[in-house]
């Protein structure tokens, strides 16, 4: 019987080893010296058809097939070709060396050869083993909060927290309409939260210093990641890999309470900073929703519209007071 098996090519690896990088928390990104690196490493380990080890050379041809064969869609009509390149090029003068980094179009597409479908899952299992073997000793992703940020990227972090705490207030408070324990027709987090703080008043638990704690590291965090990327993308879909790296980062230390509002089964998050645009998505009936027969509302929201701009404001006057 002839073995159909698809055999491990050095342009799988590449992409490969970008996506095992942006999904398990490190730079979405790499030299050319250090993939070079990596795969002699790799080779001691596992068997690489088509390899090449000169850094530029590698990497043009590998650009030039992705671009020939995958990463572009021709229009019949015109002839022309839609080229939309899921992975970057660029010379780094600070690494004098060729950068690689990841873009918002990596996605499970680029990941189709590495799959049970075309490759035995336990050989695919021992290629992110190793991957994982040479990454042990990189250091993860992490937001330098320290760094200084302009009064503007700010604001724009406040009020994309503003609908973040948002969503998560009213899926709180759904809850407790659900369990009798909250007025229905209580449901604006100005008005019942800042403007009077209705949990106090009739005897249920408050989630507004959590809130607020909240708004305050998610909107200098927006702002540092927004100085470092103008067009960043953050989602909550795990399928959109630079994206949702972003979302996964934004989000540590405090993923218990973002975790009950977004992700698979619930609301759904996009953040769009190159458009300025906040995005949420959930189920008609509720906040859960899994395949594509489901009624789903989507809200598209600009930065710092009206109700933002007071949340952000009420926020800010308690801030400023204690």
């Amino acid at each position: 019987m002839v073995n159909l098996e698809h055999k491990l090519t050095v342009d799988d690896l590449i992409i490969e080893y970008m996506m095992y990088k942006v999904k398990n928390g490190y730079e979405p990104k790499f030299t050319t010296s250090e993939f070079i690196s990596f795969l002699y490493f790799f080779e001691i380990k596992m068997k690489v058809e088509d390899s090449l080890y000169e850094n530029e050379k590698l990497f043009k041809r590998f650009f030039e097939r992705k671009v020939e064969n995958d990463w572009s869609t021709t229009d019949f009509i015109t002839g022309k070709k839609d080229i939309k390149s899921h992975m970057e090029m660029e010379y780094s003068e600070k690494d004098k060396d060729f950068v690689i980094s990841a873009n918002y179009k990596l996605g499970d597409y680029d990941r189709s050869v590495i799959n049970t479908y075309f490759m035995n899952k336990a050989k695919v299992t021992e290629i992110r083993n190793i991957i994982d073997e040479f990454l042990s000793n990189q250091s993860k992703r992490k937001i330098d909060e320290s760094i200084g940020i302009e009064e503007k990227d700010l604001m724009i972090g406040k009020y994309f927290s503003a609908e973040i705490i948002t969503q998560i207030w009213l899926s709180h408070i759904s809850k407790q309409i659900e369990y009798q324990m909250w007025p229905k027709q209580c449901t604006d987090i100005n008005k019942y939260l800042f403007d009077i703080e209705l949990a106090e008043i009739i005897g249920v638990k408050s989630i507004k210093n959590e809130l607020i704690e909240l708004y305050n590291v998610l909107s200098k965090r927006i702002a540092i990641l927004y100085k470092q990327d103008e067009n960043l993308k953050v989602t909550s879909y795990q399928s959109s890999y630079l994206a949702y790296a972003n979302y996964e980062l934004l989000i540590q230390g405090h993923e218990d309470i973002i975790k009950t509002t977004f992700g698979p089964y619930k609301k759904s998050l996009n953040i769009d900073l190159s458009a300025l645009a906040f995005t949420e998505s959930h189920e008609i009936d509720g906040v859960y929703f899994e395949d594509d027969d489901t009624e789903v509302k989507t809200t598209t929201l600009s930065v710092g519209n009206d109700n933002a701009k007071k949340l952000v404001r009420n926020i800010e006057k308690i801030c400023s007071t204690n």
